[in-house]
Parts: C-alpha cells; structure tokens; sequence
C-alpha cells in the first residue's frame, strides 16, 4: 500500500510539469530569480499571459495513469512426446565428469528453426592469471525430439566445472536471415578426478 500511495502522489506532481494544453506555465524560482519564458507550442514568441484551462482535456482524470490492456499470452504447442520449450528458462542438464573430460544430457525439442547446439565447461574454480578457454563442443540437432547427449573434452583434473548448452536458432530479422545464440541448458557442478 505504502508503494501504490507513492506512487499517487509522485505521479500528479511529474504529470503537472508535463502541461496539459498547448501553452506551457511559469514558475517563480524559489530564491527570487526571474520567472522562465512561457512560449506557445509551435512559436517562437513568448505569449503575452499565460492561460491556464485551455487546450484538450484529458478523457482520463486527472493525476492518474492508464492501465495496461489485458493482451492474450501466446500459448506453446508440444505434445505428450515432445513437450514445449519454455521461452527465457533454462531447463537442467545432467552431467558427469571423468578425468580430463564430462558429460552433457540436456532436452531438444528438435523444432526446424534449430541449427546447432554449442556446449562448454565453465571452470568454477579460482585460479590466478588468464583462465584457459575450453572451447565448444557443436551437436547438431535431431530428427524428432529427446534427450541429446555430447562429451566434452580437454578439462582440467580435479577442477570444479559447471556445463552449459546454448541453443543456436535461425532468425528472420526485417528480411534478414541470421542466427541467434542463447543458454537453454546448465549443470550442476561436477568435478573431475
């Protein structure tokens, strides 16, 4: 209650310095300076008196903001086989690792826009200098949908990894054709021995 009643008295304050008409007020500065210059909307010349009440009114009253119209949320087909991939969420993946090396299983939901999948260890160990890079490991997508699985190799021993599959989707941007890049999947920490 305390944020929306706020949120009631900052929003006629910011909405009365906005102007409701076509001509703007004046204000007297507070430490006695001059008043600023009230000038007609589309002129150049300062208006002779400034006018209050005049111009278009508002059809909503006054001091208070619209509230956003209700739009329908898009819905995601899947089926009982092949169950949606949630927008914006990153699902689990299962890991293991060996000595030098771990295993990745994440879900792909095999929809045409994909084109590969990229996967990598993130190190979760502190270590002075540069940190070496390990690269990604690229799978291409399936047929229909499942579980995927891809190894990923050249990890250090005893390290501390957390994996991450990002999911590389074709996009038509205003007649564009490109590729868009994001994280679909990620680990648990597992560590090597």
């Amino acid at each position: 209650m305390r944020r929306r009643l706020g949120l009631l008295v900052f929003a006629p304050l910011v909405l009365a310095g906005c102007g409701s008409g076509d001509k703007a007020s004046t204000a007297e500065d507070g430490a006695g300076g001059k008043s600023w210059v009230v000038v007609n909307t589309g002129s150049a010349t300062p208006s002779a008196v400034p006018s209050r009440g005049t111009g278009t009114r508002s059809p909503l009253p006054s001091g208070f903001l619209p509230l956003p119209t209700a739009t329908a949320k898009p819905t995601v087909a899947g089926t009982s086989t092949c169950p949606p991939v949630k927008g914006n969420v990153i699902n689990g993946a299962d890991a293991t690792a060996g000595a030098t090396s771990g295993t990745v299983t994440w879900y792909d939901p095999a929809t045409s826009d994909i084109v590969e999948y990229r996967i990598t260890a993130i190190s979760q160990d502190a270590m002075l200098g540069p940190q070496r890079d390990v690269g990604w490991t690229v799978v291409t997508p399936g047929a229909t949908c499942g579980y995927r699985t891809a190894t990923v190799t050249g990890l250090n021993r005893d390290t501390r990894y957390v994996f991450s599959v990002d999911m590389v989707t074709s996009r038509r941007v205003q007649g564009n054709d490109g590729t868009v890049a994001a994280t679909v999947a990620r680990s648990r920490v597992v560590k090597t021995s």
